[in-house]
């Protein structure tokens, strides 16, 4: 089945094989999904989508929230995962290494070339998480710095409660529990007519969403 991943057609069938690998680890740990939003979103665009990240079982979600083709532009060490890791290698997701600036600037430059192409980007804004973390962490600019550069509009999700279900990947008995993870998709925000000088602004509109969705804003 992952001999399959390749040629021009390869995008089609990696995102086969993700969909099948969610659903087998959501019945492996009892977890259900319940999506509000989603129903209204436009699938015929493509999008940055920004999520906040306090679980393991953020990725593997994703997949099962977007039934549109995108990649994840993120750090190396999502490469933990092995299905993760074989898609990075495949070229299908875009791996950061965060020790290059030269390595760095080649993730944008491909970023930019799959959104051409009309693939949805996901970027996680916080950069990672640590267990016990609930708050989220301040954004990064990258996401929404891709944002502005290509007019693709920004698309805030919020996980409400994945860091209850799931946190260590290396121990699915201990560390995951059956339940319903809450995800929330807003309404996207526009890009196109905004340049570099509105990005502290979208980086602060995006925050204040998801924060507030968390239940921790005003």
């Amino acid at each position: 089945m992952f001999f399959g991943v390749r040629g021009t057609n390869k995008r089609k069938r990696a995102q086969r094989i993700k969909i099948f690998w969610s659903k087998w680890m959501m019945f492996l740990m009892g977890i259900k999904i319940k999506v509000e939003g989603a129903e209204d979103l436009d699938m015929s665009r493509n999008y940055i989508i920004c999520p906040n990240h306090k679980s393991d079982l953020d990725i593997i979600l994703m997949y099962l929230i977007f039934p549109i083709d995108f990649a994840f532009l993120g750090k190396s060490e999502l490469l933990k995962w092995p299905v993760i890791r074989f898609f990075f290698r495949r070229g299908i997701d875009i791996p950061v290494y965060r020790d290059s600036v030269s390595k760095a600037a080649r993730c944008l430059v491909q970023a930019k070339t799959e959104i051409e192409n009309s693939i949805s980007i996901v970027i996680f804004p916080e950069g990672g998480w640590d267990l016990g973390e609930t708050k989220l962490r301040r954004f990064k600019n990258g996401a929404f710095q891709l944002a502005i550069d290509t007019g693709v509009p920004l698309l805030p999700v919020t996980f409400k409660n994945n860091y209850e279900l799931f946190t260590d990947y290396t121990d699915l008995s201990g560390n995951s529990r059956p339940g319903t993870a809450r995800i929330v998709v807003h309404e996207p925000i526009e890009t196109r007519f905004l340049s570099r000088k509105d990005l502290l602004h979208l980086k602060l509109k995006t925050f204040n969403i998801i924060e507030k969705e968390l239940g921790f804003g005003n």
